[in-house]
Order: C-alpha cells, then sequence, then structure tokens
C-alpha cells in the first residue's frame, strides 16, 4: 500500500472510530461534565482568563481544552457535539503523527500496524470520545516526544521548535507534567546513549526551550493568578498536583500493579498476547536508539504513574502511542516461527478465553446491576469477539497464518468499537438519573441542590443550581420561590425529610456509580 493510501485509510478509520456518536451521548460522566460546564461559563461569559463550574471558581485544570470546547460551541452549538468535537480531532492527529513518525524511522509497514494498534484499542477511542483535558494532553505530549527525537537525530530547529511549543500547549492543558514526563525522557535517554555532554545539550538549548515552553503558558497563569488574588495558584498547583501525587484523591488508589492493569489489560488489551513481548523486544534490541527512545518514553509515564497515589485509568493514556509503535514494530517482523515457542501459543490461547467470555461477562455483569438488569442481552454484541476468539485457538492449534490472525484481531475490534459507540454504550448512557428525571421536571421552576450534585445538571440545564450545605439555607430558599426542586442524594433523604412541604418527585441510580440521585420537590399540587 502506497504511503497516501495508508494514510487516507488511516484518516478514514481514525474518524470512523473517534467521531463514532460523539453527539448521540449524553455529557454525563462526573469530569465531562464538569469540563464542558465550565467551557459552556467561559464560552458564555467571554471572560477567558478565569474558569467557573457552576459559577464558583473552578481550579481543576489549565484552560486550553476550555478553549478548543468554546470554538466547537461557537462553531455547533452548546451541545455533547460542539463539547467533544475537538477532543475527536485531536485523537486522528495523534493517531496520523504516530504513523509518520514510526514509517519515517522504522517502515511503513510499522506506522501502519501502530496506527491500527491505537484504532483497535476500545479505551484509547473513549478517552477521544470525552470533553476532558486528555485528549489534548494526549496528542501534545505526542507531538512533543517525536518532535524532541526528531530534533536530536537530524538538527532541526524546526522540531526542536515544535518540541518546546508542544510542551507549552501541554502546560496549558494539564501543568507541569507536560514538562516533567517529556524532559524525564530526554535526560534518560541522553544518559542511555552516553550523549549527555555539553555539546549536545549546547545543541538541544534546553534554557532557551523551556522559556519559550513557557511563554506559551505563563501569561494566562500571571493573568489568572492576578485575578483571583493567588487563589487558583495554590489551589492547581498544591492540590490537584502535589496532593494527586503524594496523597490519593476521591478514593482512587491501589497498587502499582492496577496501573499495568490500566495499560496492558485495558488500553493494549486488543493486542495482549504482544505487549508484554514488544518490550522484551526492545530489549533485546536496545543498540537501536528509536526503540530504546520509545521504550523509554512509554516507560516514564508508566512508572510515574505507577508510583502516585492518585491512580485513574486515563493517566497512562499518553503511552498508548509509544506502546503502540513498539507493538507495531513487534508484529511486523513474526512470522510463522512465532508459533514455535509455547509461551507464546499459550499467550494466544489466554488471550482467546477472554474475547470468549467477554459476552458472558457483559450479560452477567449487566444482570447483577439492579439498575441495569434489562440490558444484559448488549453481552451478545460482543459475540463477534467471542467468534474471534474461537477463531485464534483454532489458527493456533493449527500453527496456521499469524498474519491472518493479527487482520482478524484488528477487524473485529473495530467492529465492536463501532457497534459500542453507536448501539451499545448509547442504550447504557440512556439509564442516567439526568436523563430519567429531568424530563419529569418543570425546568423553569427554582432548582437548587443539597450536599451533592450531579454535575451533568448544570450542563444539561445551562445555568447555575445554587449548591446549599444547611436545612436553614434550603428553608430560606422555599420561602423564596413558591415551588421548586431540590436535588441531591438518597443517603440525606432523611435530613432533607424533617423540613415540611418536601415531597418525593423522582429518583434514579448513578449508572455504574452506588450513589442514588435523589430530586425533591415543593409547592406542586399534590397527585
Amino acid at each position: 500500500m502506497s504511503k497516501q493510501k495508508s494514510i487516507l485509510l488511516i484518516v478514514i478509520l481514525a474518524i470512523a472510530v473517534n467521531f463514532a456518536n460523539i453527539g448521540g451521548l449524553d455529557i454525563y460522566a462526573l469530569d465531562e461534565a464538569k469540563n464542558a460546564e465550565a467551557a459552556r461559563e467561559m464560552f458564555e461569559s467571554g471572560n477567558y482568563v478565569v474558569p467557573y463550574y457552576n459559577y464558583q471558581l473552578r481550579t481543576d485544570k489549565p484552560p486550553l481544552h476550555y478553549y478548543f470546547m468554546s470554538a466547537g460551541y461557537a462553531i455547533f452549538g452548546v451541545n455533547a457535539f460542539g463539547a467533544r468535537f475537538f477532543s475527536s480531532i485531536m485523537a486522528v492527529l495523534t493517531i496520523l503523527i504516530t504513523y509518520l513518525f514510526a514509517s519515517k524511522y522504522f517502515s511503513p509497514k510499522t506506522g501502519l500496524n501502530a496506527a491500527l494498534v491505537l484504532l483497535a484499542s476500545l479505551h484509547f477511542a473513549m478517552q477521544f470520545h470525552m470533553s476532558v483535558p486528555d485528549p489534548y494532553l494526549i496528542f501534545f505530549m505526542t507531538w512533543a516526544f517525536y518532535s524532541f527525537y526528531e530534533a536530536y537525530q537530524s538538527n532541526s530547529k524546526w522540531q526542536l521548535l515544535a518540541f518546546y511549543f508542544a510542551i507549552g500547549c501541554g502546560l496549558l492543558t494539564k501543568g507541569p507534567i507536560a514538562l516533567g514526563l517529556t524532559g524525564l525522557t530526554a535526560l534518560i535517554f541522553l544518559i542511555v546513549q552516553k550523549d549527555f555532554r555539553l555539546k549536545t545539550i549546547v545543541r538541544l538549548q534546553p534554557i532557551g526551550g523551556v522559556i519559550l515552553a513557557l511563554m506559551v503558558a505563563i501569561p494566562w497563569f500571571y493573568a489568572v493568578h492576578l485575578q483571583t488574588n493567588g487563589v487558583w495558584t495554590e489551589e492547581f498547583f498544591f492540590k490537584h498536583n502535589f496532593s494527586r501525587f503524594s496523597d490519593s484523591m476521591e478514593g482512587h488508589s491501589g497498587s502499582p500493579l492496577l496501573t499495568l492493569a490500566f495499560v496492558f489489560g485495558l488500553g493494549m488489551l486488543a493486542f495482549l498476547p504482544f505487549s508484554l513481548q514488544s518490550l522484551k523486544h526492545v530489549w533485546k534490541n536496545k543498540k537501536e536508539s528509536t526503540l530504546i527512545y520509545i521504550g523509554i518514553a512509554a516507560m516514564v509515564i508508566i512508572v510515574f504513574f505507577a508510583i502516585s497515589s492518585t491512580k485513574l485509568p486515563n493517566y497512562t493514556v499518553p503511552a498508548y502511542p509509544l506502546l503502540a509503535i513498539l507493538i507495531g514494530h513487534y508484529i511486523g517482523q513474526l512470522d510463522e516461527k512465532w508459533f514455535s515457542k509455547l509461551g507464546n501459543r499459550v499467550g494466544l490461547i489466554f488471550y482467546s478465553v477472554i474475547l470468549i467470555a467477554f459476552p458472558f461477562g457483559i450479560y452477567f455483569g449487566l444482570k447483577g446491576d439492579k439498575s441495569l438488569a434489562h440490558l444484559n442481552s448488549l453481552g451478545f454484541y460482543f459475540i463477534p469477539l467471542a467468534g474471534l476468539g474461537v477463531y485464534i485457538i483454532l489458527q493456533t492449534i493449527k500453527k496456521k497464518s499469524i498474519e491472518r490472525i493479527l487482520w482478524m484481531n484488528i477487524c473485529t475490534w473495530l467492529v465492536t468499537i463501532v457497534l459500542f459507540f453507536h448501539l451499545i454504550f448509547p442504550q447504557v448512557d440512556a439509564e442516567n438519573p439526568v436523563r430519567k428525571t429531568l424530563p419529569m421536571m418543570d425546568t423553569d421552576q427554582t432548582i437548587i441542590a443539597f450536599k451533592r450534585l450531579n454535575p451533568a445538571f448544570v450542563f444539561a440545564l445551562q445555568r447555575e443550581i445554587p449548591m446549599l450545605d444547611d436545612l436553614e439555607e434550603i428553608k430560606i430558599s422555599m420561602a423564596a420561590s413558591p415551588s421548586g426542586y431540590i436535588i441531591s442524594r438518597t443517603e440525606f433523604q432523611e435530613e432533607l425529610a424533617t423540613i415540611p412541604g418536601l415531597v418525593f418527585h423522582a429518583k434514579a441510580r448513578d449508572t455504574f456509580e452506588n450513589p442514588t440521585t435523589l430530586v425533591l420537590k415543593w409547592g406542586f399540587p399534590q397527585q
């Protein structure tokens, strides 16, 4: 396949996978709803310096993703498609530059393989289906990683400029981590290559480059510091950076092995039998500087988040394009001799068993959840994966074409991912409490919240929902409005029941979460 045809194929598949139904799924997940709403309030107010969520200062992240989402709102309207449009664009760009980099430094086959590995990752596609900062961070860090190596090899000033500019954009997307991980990778690589010399350091211009990166980000950081009297700066750097690394936040803790499970058992699931072998392949070919560099970059990300106290599946996704190159290079060199090793055959059969178990796991998993039990038939959509598992077992026993196994594997996962976003997840998405309770409410009435609020309500209503923590405040609000609603959780139902005039209106369990959203009302005629 020619380079032009490969690029065309990759772009078409990347659009098909990463734009799949982005406007048809609710802005519901907690982080997504907060970010989409913060961008909406920024777009509404025209204040592109200080971010707010529910009209209160939001200090979680810098604003670059808000700017992209605001552009999406300006073009497509304030809706899910507008919020997610540029996230999906970032996916297409990340896959494309991964293909181009791998094709240049390895071979067109490795480039195509790497792109297909990313396309076959459901978790990768899920990240780029969300209006959160991660899609932008993933793209800018990927761009930075590739640009550094290009600059190192070719001495290109344009690539060096791109490296530091991409870091600056990363700083403006999620903060210091963009500089820390890319800089640490470069340092380790130079040490491993025995090229940590003054001449090389001068050539890479780290001081001037860091100044350039800071010039991209510092103007906004300085402006928000001034306009919030330092509150944003203190909250962001100490709570949302240092504290997330040193202490687990929001219950997201776990063993370092959990990070490995996120990366290899979730992100690289479609190539599970080849993931660890690809890392071993790097070690065996440690004289190949490109392989070593990509391997170092991937491991820096994985190890950093493995030792971090707060662990979330999205944290390690910037490693996926790097791992895709390693896997793509490894599988591009496989032939029928690969079957001769017992460990390789066992790995394939283990993977096949996982695939065969998929529809049963989904079926019984949904059946065990009372709020989603009626959707257990969704497990049948995963039968193609089970069929793939059977096919791989038969091919492994016969020691037939590994290339056929790889292509069948990729095609089946691509079909499954498209089905997931168009047919499977929309039915689960429809069970979220916002979708179920909001149509039952007269949204022109007063709406307040008590102690806890699902952020998706704020984005859906596109207005402030005052958050009250005291029962007396609720009584004052009720006295000021003849009728209205209180949104809270069932865990606070007994407290709220002590207020005269409040009556039950509706409740719905948060999808895949333990809390149950509770809606009470006052001032309406009893039915």
